[in-house]
């Protein structure tokens, strides 16, 4: 054996564990994903003001989705409203339902703004899948408006796809 090649054995084990010289595993190709979320209700605790800002550090709401999302939602987060009428917003949003058919459960990290005319612009990301959509990875363009206290209601569109 050479010199070389004795000083590598012991690396061995070590790029066996790392998976170095493995094929990366496989993703599907993008698939577009498109709909309509509604808040159906909103709770605001833990409400402030600062600085002229109101700041609601515990919002919760529950948002129906129908399109390639078919589901509810139910989101944990934080608002900050504006003294010149925008908001930005940050939450964490478990969906329960179906995504493209296939049933299961969602974590996406919901960041959007909102401007003095109550359009929200939004992306949401997809953390965690459960059940048949464990896969599951993308990110969600969310555009609507802020038509009743409930909060907003607009449509989505983004990509899609699974890394297996």
């Amino acid at each position: 054996m050479s010199p070389t090649a004795r000083q590598l054995l012991p690396l061995l084990p070590i790029a066996v564990l790392l998976g170095i010289g493995s094929a990366p595993a496989a993703a599907s190709p993008p698939t577009s994903a498109h709909g309509t979320f509604t808040y159906l209700a909103s709770t605001f605790d833990g409400v402030r003001v600062e600085g002229g800002n109101t700041i609601i550090d515990n919002l919760s709401a529950t948002v129906s989705y129908t399109g390639t999302f078919s589901g509810t939602s139910t989101l944990h987060g934080k608002l900050v409203l504006h003294a010149n009428g925008t908001a930005n917003f940050h939450d964490i949003e478990t969906f329960t339902g179906t995504v493209d058919g296939s049933p299961g459960s969602v974590t996406l990290s919901l960041e959007g703004v909102t401007n003095p005319n109550g359009v929200v612009n939004a992306t949401d990301t997809i953390l965690h899948a459960t059940g048949t959509l464990a896969d599951l990875h993308g990110v969600l363009d969310l555009v609507g408006s802020v038509p009743n206290p409930s909060g907003p209601v607009g449509v989505y569109s983004g990509q899609l796809h699974t890394s297996s």
